[in-house]
């Protein structure tokens, strides 16, 4: 019964752009699909040979930079970058970590201890006997062994013949040295030409005839995991270490010296408990990124991927070393030739026969370092965050900037238009960029689907009239969770101290509910706040699919003093008392009515001034994080009074929440604020953060970031009396000054 035709892939045994252009039609033609991106090769198909069959295409792989790392090793000397190939975040960022802190403490030492590599071929006898005689015969025919290898390699070196025998089976291991070369196929050629003139010696032995003979028989454990391999090492075996003093410790990596020995003393008994090969964290991921950029046998990280790692504290503070016990690399022969990996071996010195010692003590170095660093990031809670993905029950089908075309922003602004008009093209604008710590966490939030801001021109028609451009800016929203993930990273980086507070009242502050509120603040009916706002042309929610998003007008054509860079400039005492009067409408509007606002929940979670009393050890453990990393903005005295602020929160806050409560923006700064050009008033945006507070904490937000210098008491007074008359108005109440 015959089986199915199967295709044949075209152009087998040619290496030329054309036989790969023939591969890859028969690949489209084969799996229906497109295959768009696989049309450039990426490398010249000529260089290709020995390397790969049936070439088709490259898959890329990001390369960064980490490091420096200070080395002084025997063969690694003076500050060296590592590049790591990968697609896992924040592994750069960790290794670089674990290298800041050990440069900082003068450097890694590092030491190839031995090089070997192994092929294990495999003799079945007729009974024991046999083949015990078969390992005493063999132990006398190393001479000639040695001298066979040196007819077809000049680079291996058998450095040992060991037998092993089992049953009426011997499985011999020969181990070579191979310079640069990582050395795989140079054993096996020279194991077989010795394995050849051996059988043909046992055919003439009587009584030591083998029944069975096979070139590699598993014991040599190539590209597997090996307790042998552990013991007594295949390719490079490599060492490095570091004493890193308590301060550095606390500061760069920002855990203790103690937490992290015993934190590590833990993850030795879980690790011999799941039976743990070696013991190490993740020395795996620095060798996998190293061996893809310089070209390595990928299918080696298994076994090279070992690695016995400690930590122990020392006077100093902390002692840590590293042992890579089967590092199987090369700097010449297999990869290593193609352009790309060429460049990254000669980048890092590596190129070459005199290549692969340094490049082994490199990957050690950085192995160290990562597990330092990780090691630091689990006792100290950053791991979690740092890997952390939002759970979700269902899949998600996000915004793509690629869909805010025509037909959708037709949907989103239809009723703006007008009747009968239609939006007909849209061209992308460019803007200048936004500042803001929201910003800056909503931009990190949207892996994976557009979030931030989209300036467009849009084009629309109809009625038989002429076209209208309009100008708009699309903002669409980061989720709440997603923005307060992002912070955690942040609060994580800053130490075990401040992530433990931030994991304990973070989901407490005005960040939730962030990406509501704003959408919320646009459709509001009320006229004081919508005429603080900016002109809306729609706004679009799509939960299923989690849109937030606003199409409003492009406010840096249309106002000036417009804050784009973090540095508010040329705020004149008349342009605050401006943007006071037109806040204080809103203030006045909702003055008192703060029960309303509440129930009316479109402000979302509202978690009020005594919150600061409730969350006192977050602003005091911040306080000490930024006097220790930031002396220059939080000297002595400004800390003093953080931590007065802090330890007296129950009684100010109390003050607070009996004073008249109003909506307040609360980030009314020149960020989020300006002037119109075309009458001066007042607009302002971003209200993701708005909640009920006293009307003061806008005014003392503005002032703080636009008052000079030389400005002094009186100044503020007469500021603030504006404000406050504004607000009487508006409310129709009196208030009193000195309360005020």
């Amino acid at each position: 019964m015959s089986g199915p035709v199967l295709g044949t892939i075209p152009g087998k045994g040619y290496y030329s752009e054309a036989a790969r252009a023939q591969r890859l039609d028969w690949l489209r033609a084969h799996s229906g699909a497109p295959l768009d991106s696989l049309d450039g090769g990426g490398v010249d198909p000529d260089r290709l040979t020995g390397n790969i069959e049936n070439f088709v295409a490259v898959v890329e792989i990001p390369v960064g930079l980490a490091g420096p790392l200070v080395f002084h090793g025997e063969h690694a000397r003076g500050e060296i970058v590592a590049p790591l190939a990968t697609t896992e975040g924040a592994l750069v960022a960790s290794a670089s970590r674990g290298a800041r802190a050990i440069s900082a403490c003068g450097g890694v030492t590092t030491k190839v201890l031995a090089q070997r590599m192994s092929r294990a071929p495999v003799w079945e006898f007729a009974d024991i006997a046999t083949a015990c005689r078969f390992v005493k015969w063999i132990s006398e025919q190393r001479a000639v062994m040695d001298r066979l290898v040196t007819t077809v390699s000049q680079h291996a070196t058998i450095i040992d013949v060991d037998p092993y025998q089992i049953g009426r089976f011997v499985h011999v291991r020969f181990d070579y040295r191979t310079g640069a070369a990582a050395g795989q196929n140079m054993t096996t050629v020279a194991t077989w030409t010795v394995c050849r003139w051996l059988n043909d010696r046992l055919a003439d032995e009587q009584g030591i005839r083998p029944e069975m003979f096979l070139i590699e028989g598993n014991l040599a454990g190539d590209k597997k995991l090996t307790y042998l391999s552990l013991a007594v090492g295949r390719g490079s075996r490599v060492t490095a270490e570091c004493t890193l003093d308590e301060e550095t410790v606390e500061t760069v990596l920002k855990v203790k010296p103690e937490m992290i020995v015993r934190a590590h003393r833990a993850a030795l008994l879980g690790g011999q408990q799941a039976g743990m090969i070696g013991n190490s964290i993740n020395a795996a991921n620095v060798i996998a990124a190293i061996f893809l950029s310089t070209g390595q046998d990928m299918a080696c990280v298994h076994e090279s991927g070992t690695a016995l790692f400690s930590m122990a504290l020392t006077g100093e503070g902390l002692h840590a070393t590293i042992l890579l016990p089967n590092l199987v690399l090369g700097t010449v022969g297999g990869g290593t030739g193609l352009p790309n990996q060429q460049d990254f071996l000669a980048a890092t010195g590596c190129s070459g026969e005199d290549g692969s010692a340094r490049l082994a003590e490199i990957i050690a170095g950085f192995a160290l370092a990562l597990d330092l660093s990780t090691a630091a990031a689990v006792t100290g809670g950053q791991f979690a965050v740092a890997h952390q993905r939002l759970g979700r029950s269902r899949r998600v089908n996000p915004l793509r900037q690629a869909e805010i075309d025509a037909d959708f922003l037709q949907r989103v602004i239809a009723s703006r238009l007008g009747l009968g008009r239609t939006v007909t093209e849209v061209v992308a604008q460019s803007a200048p960029a936004g500042s803001g710590l929201v910003s800056e966490l909503a931009a990190r939030a949207g892996r994976g689907k557009f979030v931030g801001l989209l300036p467009l021109r849009l084009v629309h028609t109809g009625s038989g009239g002429p076209a209208t451009e309009l100008e708009v800016m699309v903002k669409s929203k980061a989720l709440d969770r997603e923005i307060l993930l992002e912070a955690s990273k942040v609060a994580s980086l800053c130490g075990t101290s401040v992530a433990e507070a931030w994991h304990r009242w973070g989901e407490f502050t005005e960040l939730k509910d962030c990406h509501l509120r704003e959408l919320w603040a646009y459709r509001a009916p009320d006229p004081a706040l919508r005429a603080l706002l900016p002109r809306v042309y729609g706004v679009h929610e799509n939960p299923e699919r989690e849109i937030y998003l606003v199409v409003m007008e492009r406010l840096d054509r249309a106002a000036h003093l417009l804050d784009v860079d973090g540095e508010p400039t040329g705020w004149t005492a008349c342009d605050v008392d401006t943007a006071l009067r037109g806040i204080a409408t809103v203030h006045g509007r909702w003055l008192g009515r703060q029960r309303e606002l509440l129930d009316a929940g479109w402000l979302g979670h509202v978690p009020g001034p005594t919150l600061v009393d409730k969350t006192r050890e977050l602003w005091i453990r911040l306080a000490d994080h930024n006097a220790k990393e930031h002396p220059d903005l939080l000297p002595p005295r400004m800390k003093a009074l953080v931590w007065k602020l802090a330890e007296e929160s129950g009684t100010w806050t109390s003050e607070l929440e009996a004073m008249p409560m109003t909506l307040v923006h609360n980030d009314f700064s020149p960020r989020n604020v300006a002037l119109r050009k075309v009458d001066a008033q007042p607009v302002a945006f971003d209200w993701e953060l708005a909640t009920v507070h006293v009307p003061q904490r806008d005014f003392v937000e503005l002032l703080a970031f636009t008052l000079g210098h030389d400005s002094g008491a009186a100044e503020v007074r007469r500021h603030l009396d504006v404000h406050r008359a504004a607000v009487e108005a508006a409310s129709g109440r009196s208030l009193s000054a000195a309360q005020w």
